[in-house]
């Protein structure tokens, strides 16, 4: 009798708990793709008041962001502008101001001595790797325009491009 009622007390504990089947583990791929793309973000340099009569050269600056995917190896390159005087070199480039048909010459440069011209060649570029997606390299772009032309008054304005290669 003992041996019955230990029998049943023991059917009574499995009769409790269902037998589950369980098959054969699998796996989920999860997967995204992170694009390398930087954005350009500019500003105005604004030289303020130029006179041809007086014989000094009028310096400015402007930054410009850019904004990489992390670890992005990036060269930030700059046109010379939507009116370029005919022929230039890298002492002296061609981009110039215009008000009508009126040109006014300038500058732009990568360092604050402005002796290394921007946009003569890729050696003048400025290159960065970029440390964050979050956080733009903010670049300084030093101008100067020149003494001694002689221009008519007026607003000048030019507008040049800003390519960032990666």
């Amino acid at each position: 009798m003992r041996s019955a009622l230990a029998l049943a007390l023991l059917g009574v504990m499995f009769a409790g708990t269902a037998s589950a089947a369980t098959g054969t583990p699998g796996t989920l791929t999860v997967k995204a793709n992170v694009a390398q793309t930087c954005v350009v973000t500019g500003n105005t340099l604004d030289f303020g008041a130029y006179d041809p009569t007086n014989g000094t050269a009028v310096t400015g600056q402007a930054d410009v962001s850019v904004l990489c995917t992390k670890n992005t190896i990036a060269a930030v390159a700059m046109n010379q502008g939507a009116t370029p005087a005919g022929g230039s070199s890298c002492g002296a480039p061609a981009r110039q101001m215009a008000n009508g048909t009126e040109r006014l010459a300038y500058g732009l440069y990568t360092d604050t001595n402005r002796t290394a011209a921007w946009g003569c060649t890729t050696g003048n570029d400025v290159d960065f790797t970029s440390g964050s997606s979050k956080t733009a390299n903010v670049i300084t772009v030093y101008g100067q325009i020149p003494a001694g032309q002689d221009v008519g008054f007026g607003n000048y304005q030019d507008t040049v491009a800003v390519s960032v290669t990666f």
